[in-house]
């Protein structure tokens, strides 16, 4: 009889670790899922930075190249009258005037643009760096997700 009551015990106790085994187990496997989603979601995230940060390359490029050639292509458009205008001895001296003023004001149009590219295309790089750091660091997402970002 105490040996049965041994044996009946010993099952019970056995039954109940196999049923707590059980459990951690389902939440183990839970864990590896949620883990499994998070590991995904970082990938598609860093993917998604990585074709931002084509695009901001090749609209930078883009920009600064059209910026280039219409500047060329204004340049040479402009010489056409103004050698004209030069070449005739009543006017050159005014086309001379008129031609640096054209060539100083033109000059500026173009670097500005030059300049406002390369300034926006670094605060984009900028942004795009601190989105990065931001992704990989998980304390960050975390705090991001309680204050509803």
């Amino acid at each position: 009889m105490a040996l049965s009551l041994l044996c009946l015990a010993a099952t019970v106790v056995l039954l109940l670790r196999q049923r707590r085994s059980k459990r951690e187990l389902v939440e183990l496997q839970l864990s590896m899922r949620r883990l499994a989603a998070a590991l995904l979601e970082n990938a598609r995230a860093e993917a998604q930075l990585d074709t931002l940060r084509q695009l901001q390359r090749v609209a930078e490029q883009g920009v600064e190249l059209g910026a280039s050639t219409v500047r060329s292509v204004h340049h040479g458009i402009a010489s056409i009258p103004f050698g004209i205008l030069e070449a005739i001895p009543v006017t050159r001296h005014p086309t001379r005037i008129v031609r640096g003023i054209h060539d100083q004001i033109s000059g500026v149009v173009y670097d500005s643009i030059s300049g406002g590219n390369k300034l926006l295309g670094g605060a984009l790089r900028l942004g795009l760096k601190q989105a990065t750091r931001k992704g990989a660091d998980p304390a960050n997402r975390d705090k991001d997700d309680k204050e509803g970002k």
